[in-house]
């Protein structure tokens, strides 16, 4: 199993990440709990992170399809508010929203860039803590939007705090979308 870390008494998208996890093996650990993500044999931990999330975004209301087929047949890890929309050229751009998820990110986030053509800013969802800002800064100047748990933001130097999202700010961005 894979563990993230919470800050005990974390509310807000700490919270919901955790509820979706349907964590009942958190345990204290000096000030953080560890958050257990159920991982069998042979299942990718971001595959798993994938599982948790779609709940949540349920929970919300938030209408999304999950790895939907985009163009060169990618497929983006979620596409809001679905893959009917995104294909209908008609349907504004502006109100597509594309998110990958990578529990880890290394160099391998550059892998949503050709995702989703139609949108053009691209959100990743990690738990990885720490990117260098030389990293982030690539991200930024290819318009990928980092999205982490806010307990994981202090892991960042305050220059790159001001830049990132939580998962609440990116609920919160897909449901104005959605509005009608």
């Amino acid at each position: 199993m894979r563990s993230i870390g919470m800050r005990d008494g974390a509310d807000g998208d700490e919270q919901s990440i955790r509820n979706a996890a349907g964590s009942r093996r958190a345990r204290p650990t000096g000030g953080v709990r560890r958050v257990k993500l159920d991982v069998h044999p042979g299942v990718r931990v971001g595959l798993a992170l994938e599982n948790h999330l779609a709940p949540l975004f349920g929970a919300l209301g938030i209408r999304c399809s999950r790895a939907a087929v985009t163009e060169r047949r990618s497929k983006p890890d979620f596409l809001f508010p679905g893959a009917t929309q995104y294909r209908d050229p008609a349907f504004d751009p502006l109100r597509l929203t594309m998110l990958g998820v990578k529990s880890t990110c290394k160099d391998r986030w550059r892998q949503i860039l050709p995702e989703a053509d139609r949108i053009g800013t691209k959100h990743l969802l990690t738990l990885e803590t720490g990117i260098s800002e030389h990293q982030t800064g690539e991200m930024q100047s290819q318009s990928v939007q980092l999205v982490l748990p806010r307990v994981l933001h202090e892991t960042y130097s305050v220059a790159q705090r001001g830049w990132l999202w939580d998962v609440r700010g990116f609920t919160n961005l897909v449901l104005s979308r959605q509005q009608p």
